[in-house]
Order: structure tokens, then sequence, then C-alpha cells
């Protein structure tokens, strides 16, 4: 790889920046990149409470979410490597949990690599739900003590339909698990035990569990959740998300600035300033791909790279010839993506206060720091390509007008000329980001929707019987 022109990288970097925030109307977010343990590039935008207008910083408190489940895995592994448990134990003698097959029964690893093969039973949902941080069309369930938590998860064994190893099953409540085995096997509570073995001797210091704990400090976030009116975005000032039924997948709170000295000391194989933390070998260990069966491929944001789950880490390999250690955070009202490329000693920590959104960002800033144009990316091609074919399409002399309009990543053809209106999500035949072939699905089967761009730049495409015209000043 050739020198970094942080100049370079910092202008187009910023532009993307603004865009993202503007679109997605984040008030504010913190970045923070390293190289061989040095910052190359810090940077906050916007504010962290709207209403008195209080600026972000690098130092700004957020909610880490789902980043903190590597945190939790580290711990566990902590304990694995002084004996005092083994992650191939079954988890049901350190804890009450019955789930699972006879003779096949859940291990902490498999909890630690989401191949327990139990589904989503929406803990974590349930405790967004009691801090009322956004609304959400969830049935209402008893949540309030551990005798809730381990009847929820215990009365699930109808979900339980497949061995472990066998699915991949994003499971929060694995690692609410987790933190409870942390909790019995070192007699000390998960947030105490994380505080004291890993962010003090991270110099972790304002990082904490405890959203009202964080809220005494002088530089922390309101956090903003998401809601409609009139089919726009509302951002509402709320509470960070925190609990004992989040804490071990997604319950610290953190800034860019601390979260990278964790970042580090994976990078450094389990050492930081001098202090062995876990044994390298197993910081590999977190790093392997334990699970490849996942849902979902982010093949939007790089080519030909594997993507698999490792030990509270997402992992690709083959990404822009690199290897990429990840995870994303999502708590309903705060967010963020961390990331770590070994081979070029690279760290990148991103937090912002609103909930899901893209992880661009951070492919943006890879994909720059690597040399590469994030242009090519198959997220912006496909991105451009969809605004080239969205808009209003006649047929000849307006006998007929119909619309393509995008949302969420889908294209629709909207047809209103007739008694009942249509709108047809349009399918395409191939995952080429620029794809011309679509097709329907009506009432008596498949309808094939081609578009042609042509040698003047016109769009058309064919409907059915009709030949359709994007609309232009020249057609008017």
């Amino acid at each position: 790889m050739s020198a970094i022109n942080i100049q370079k990288f910092k202008g187009r970097f910023e532009r993307e920046s603004v865009k993202v925030m503007r679109d997605s109307k984040i008030p504010g977010m913190s970045i923070f990149i390293t190289q061989y343990g040095e910052p190359i590039y810090a940077r906050s935008f916007g504010l962290r409470e709207k209403k008195d207008v209080k600026p972000a910083t690098l130092n700004t408190l957020w909610g880490v979410s789902s980043i903190t489940k590597s945190i939790t895995c580290m711990g566990i592994l902590q304990l694995h490597e002084k004996g005092k448990l083994n992650i191939l134990d079954p988890i049901s003698e350190y804890i009450p949990v019955n789930l699972g097959f006879k003779g096949q029964p859940i291990t902490i690893q498999h909890l630690m690599c989401h191949r327990s093969g139990v589904p989503a039973l929406h803990s974590f949902v349930f405790s967004q739900m009691n801090q009322e941080l956004y609304e959400a069309n969830v049935p209402d369930f008893p949540f309030g003590n551990w005798d809730d938590f381990y009847f929820h998860v215990n009365d699930a064994t109808s979900e339980v339909l497949s061995p472990p190893y066998t699915k991949y099953y994003y499971w929060n409540g694995g690692f609410v698990l987790l933190g409870q085995i942390i909790e019995k096997v070192s007699g000390k509570s998960f947030e105490d035990y994380i505080k004291e073995n890993i962010l003090v001797p991270l110099e972790m210091h304002r990082s904490t569990f405890s959203s009202k704990e964080a809220e005494k400090d002088k530089d922390v976030t309101k956090g903003y959740n998401y809601s409609l009116k009139d089919k726009k975005v509302q951002r509402n000032p709320r509470n960070l998300l925190s609990g004992p039924f989040i804490a071990g997948s997604g319950g610290l709170i953190s800034s860019v600035v601390e979260i990278t000295n964790y970042l580090l000391m994976q990078l450094n194989g389990g050492e930081f300033k001098g202090k062995q933390l876990l044994d390298r070998d197993l910081i590999k260990e977190m790093w392997k791909s334990h699970n490849t069966n996942l849902k979902m491929k982010n093949s939007e944001y790089y080519v030909d790279a594997t993507e698999a789950y490792g030990y509270g880490w997402k992992i690709y390999e083959n990404y822009n010839g690199y290897t990429l250690i990840t995870h994303q955070g999502v708590s309903g009202v705060t967010g963020g993506n961390v990331g770590i490329i070994p081979e070029l000693k690279l760290t990148f920590a991103q937090l912002y206060n609103v909930s899901w959104i893209p992880n661009y960002l951070m492919h943006v800033a890879f994909s720059l720091l690597v040399g590469k144009n994030p242009e090519e990316m198959p997220y912006n091609k496909r991105k451009r390509h969809y605004r080239a074919l969205c808009g209003e399409y006649e047929a000849y002399k307006k006998i007929l007008s119909v619309n393509i309009e995008e949302k969420e990543g889908l294209l629709y053809l909207i047809d209103n000329n007739w008694q009942d209106k249509g709108v047809f999500p349009l399918i395409p035949r191939n995952n080429d980001p620029e794809v011309m072939d679509f097709y329907i699905i009506l009432p008596s089967g498949s309808l094939e929707v081609p578009f042609t761009r042509h040698e003047k730049g016109q769009i058309t495409f064919d409907y059915e019987r009709y030949l359709m015209h994007k609309k232009t000043a020249k057609l008017e």
C-alpha cells in the first residue's frame, strides 16, 4: 500500500460524511482512525445534544450497542485461559437454561459465534421498549427480572429446531447468557468483571454500562430515535439504552478514543501498554471464521470477499485484498461501527447518536486508505444506476404513464392508470449493480420489464405491450 495522503482522504471522506448525516438526519458523530497505533484522522461532526446545542467531541460518550459483543467474548476467554471454565462446556453447567437437543447441548462457544440454533427471541427489543426508546408493534411480556428472562428463554423449546453448528441465528439473548456465565464463574457482576479486567487495564475509565452513570459525565450524547411523520424521518431525543438484559449483548457506553484502546489491544495480540489482557493465540481465535452460515451478505460494499462470524466479530476475508475484523452496533437511539485491518495496522471507530444506518462510511474510509475508489463499490454503482432509472415514464402520446421509484434499495413500478393502483417491486434478474433486466410478479405469472439506455442517453423500458419513455423536456 502506498503512503496515505491524509489531506486528500480528508476532503473526500468528510464530503461523504456530511452527505450521510444529512440524508439520515444524524445530529452528531465522531470518527477516530489510527495506523501503527497513532491517530491519522480524528474528527467530530455536529451535536451530541440538539436542544442545548452541545457539540460532539472525540471524548463524547455514546452507546456502542453490539460492538460490546467481542468484549463479552473476551471476558469469557479470559476465564477460559485461567481454567475457570471451558468454552466447550454446556451452558447448562453454569446457568438454568434447558434448551437444545439431547446429546447435542448448547455450549458456551456456540453462543459466542451465534451457532446455538436458537433464533432471536426479542429480549433486546423488550429492553428497548421497556425504556420507551421507540414505538414498535411488539407484544408486551413481563420482562422485569431474571425469572422473567429465563422463563422467556426456556419456554422457547418449540423454536429450537436445528442442532448447534447448523444455523446462524443472530441471538442477542445468547450474549446476555454469556454475561450471566461470567457472573457465575467470577463471583462478580458482569459489569464489575468487565470493568476490572478489561476497561480499567485499557484506560477506558469513562466507559460504563450504566446510562445513569454516563449522564453524570460532562460530555455525553443524547440518543435520537426514529419515527415517521408525513413520510419524513423524525429524530426525537431519548436517554441511552442500558440495563441487565442487554449488558452482555450491547450495553457498553464509550467514546471513539476509549473504544480505540480496545481495538489497539486486539490488534496488538491482547497486549496494551505492556499489559497482556489475553493470550495472543486466543485473540487469533476470536478472529477465526467460526460460523459461515450468515443470512445476509453485505456484498454491496466490496467484491469477492467472504463473510463469517468469529467470537463477537464479523470477519471478512479478501476485503480489498486484506482481512477486515469488524462489528456494527444498533441500540435504537445510538450506534456505530468499528473495524481493524491487521495487515495494515489500521483501526477505525465511528459512533453516532441515531440508531441503524448503513456502515457505508467505514467502507468509504477503508477504500480510500487502501487506494481504492469508493465510487466503484457496488453500493455506489447501484445507487447511481437506480437514481438514473427512477422517474416518470410515458407511452406514445401519453396514452399511459407510470412511475419508477426507489425505496429501501428496491425499485418499484407504480401504475395508477386503471381502477386499482398497482405497486410492483422490480426484481433484478442478476446481481449486477447496473442491471437492466427486471421482472414483476402478477397473479398470472411473471412479466419481464427490460430497460434500455439508448445512444443519446434516453431510457426506455418494455411494459407488457407498451414502450415506456423516461419523461424529458423534449418529450413534453
